[in-house]
């Protein structure tokens, strides 16, 4: 009997958890879960970003192909806009050397400028400008090669 006593005067003392402490556990939790929210939301938006310059690369990379498979004569290899030199290669819409391209799906543009002789004789400096445009954002990727007459 002295073990029943003993057993239901520990129950009888033993406390729960508090409202107060329930509620603390509770705001805790949901700091936490916001946190790992805004981390997601974060981590998708860097994706679709880097998705978005890969998509604009390679972009670049095929109007490049293009451009190196042509004579280096060629007349859609013509500086249009000499004698300016470096600030040309930066030109844009009706002004560009070369372009507009525009996707399939509309969301690129691509531009490409020529400089003669800007680097060394006998060479064409090429930029090539992709261009993006997002919720009223202009986005640019911009790539520079050099296309020698002699190799």
């Amino acid at each position: 009997m002295w073990e029943f006593k003993t057993m239901k005067k520990d129950v009888l003392t033993q406390q729960g958890f508090t409202l107060i402490e329930v509620l603390v556990a509770v705001v805790i939790l949901a700091i936490g879960i916001a946190a790992v929210t805004t981390m997601q939301v974060t981590a998708i938006k860097g994706n679709s970003q880097a998705s978005h310059l890969t998509v604009a690369s390679d972009w670049s990379a095929d109007q490049l192909e293009q451009i190196f498979a042509w004579e280096y004569d060629n007349a859609l290899l013509e500086d249009d806009t000499a004698p300016n030199g470096v600030a040309g290669l930066d030109e844009t819409g009706g002004t560009a050397d070369g372009g507009p391209i525009v996707s399939a799906d509309g969301f690129y543009t691509i531009y490409w400028n020529i400089a003669d002789d800007l680097v060394m004789p006998d060479t064409k400096s090429i930029r090539v400008i992709v261009q993006r445009t997002e919720a009223g954002i202009t986005k640019t990727m911009t790539m520079n090669y050099l296309k020698a007459k002699y190799l």
